[in-house]
């Protein structure tokens, strides 16, 4: 874990253009390292930051080769264009719609395709949890650039922080940026996590299918064939389909709906236990008051009291 904090003071070491004026259209931020400084001496907010950001647009002629490494890691997001990333001997070229996230020490170069020139968003982050998000990264795809979809919440995230930025560097949007680049960095990490488990939209419209059927029938007794007989689907197929999608199987869900419809109904009506159990079809309150603890950790009885 990173316990001695100490910034680069030169600003080398973060995405400075080749070009003498920048790009046309480009945002940057380089956060002074004195102020990095300053602001960690009295921080407990060190396990996720950033220290620099941008965005260049149709980055033509843009390179960077550092012999030594970057202090930080650093994530680039690929939006149009291509380019290369150069590391540990290995060349990945970087498409549209990919990111690829640099180790920090590691000597490393990257250049945008001088016919193709990329647009990126990049980022300059560190702490405890960025070797943890860095882990993830190299875990799951072995130094490969990753292909996602592109997202315009992705975008907004990135120009949120940076607007945010520009307002200076108090304590307050200190935290508040951590706090937004948590989001950010997660929107690539979870869907790198996922990607090799998404299914095809054909099976997510499927599943949410199922969830609003047993939501509308909440207070009736399922059975398997009602469910498959209802979607036109073999028992193995539609279970499995769902336990996919959302980790759950069909009975786990159903179970764990009742009992969110049952803590709904403790906290809004006066209605009795006995009462909430009949009306969610569990004919035996017993049962009920033990499947709800078995969810709930506590009896129905007790979650009543403490509302």
């Amino acid at each position: 874990m990173e316990t001695n904090f100490k910034f680069p003071v030169k600003s080398q070491e973060s995405e400075t253009p080749v070009l003498k004026n920048g790009f046309k259209g480009e945002k940057i931020n380089i956060i002074p390292r004195k102020t990095l400084h300053n602001y960690f001496k009295g921080s407990r907010n060190r396990n996720l930051y950033l220290t620099d950001i941008g965005y260049f647009p149709l980055a033509s002629n843009h390179q960077r080769q550092r012999d030594k490494g970057c202090g930080e890691y650093i994530l680039i997001y690929c939006v149009e264009g291509k380019g290369i990333i150069s590391l540990n001997n290995i060349s990945n070229e970087i498409i549209p719609n990919s990111f690829f996230v640099i180790p920090k020490n590691v000597p490393h170069s990257y250049y945008s395709n001088p016919k193709d020139p990329w647009s990126i968003y990049w980022v300059h982050f560190n702490g405890n949890y960025g070797s943890e998000i860095f882990r993830k990264f190299n875990k799951l795809n072995n130094f490969r650039p990753v292909k996602i979809p592109f997202e315009q919440s992705r975008i907004n995230e990135f120009n949120e922080i940076i607007d945010l930025l520009s307002y200076g560097y108090n304590d307050e949007i200190f935290e508040y940026s951590s706090l937004l680049l948590h989001k950010f960095l997660g929107s690539f990490i979870f869907y790198t996590i996922t990607s090799e488990k998404k299914m095809n939209t054909k099976n997510d419209d499927l599943v949410k299918e199922i969830i609003n059927f047993l939501k509308e029938n909440i207070n009736n007794t399922l059975t398997i064939d009602m469910i498959t007989n209802r979607f036109n689907k073999s028992t193995t197929s539609i279970f499995n389909i769902f336990k996919a999608k959302t980790g759950y199987s069909i009975i786990h869900y159903t179970n764990l709906l009742k009992i969110q419809h049952a803590c709904e109904l403790l906290n809004l009506t006066e209605m009795s236990i006995k009462e909430i159990s009949y009306s969610l079809n569990f004919q035996d309150p017993l049962y009920f008051s033990r499947l709800f603890k078995k969810y709930m950790s506590i009896s129905p009885k007790e979650y009543k009291k403490n509302r």
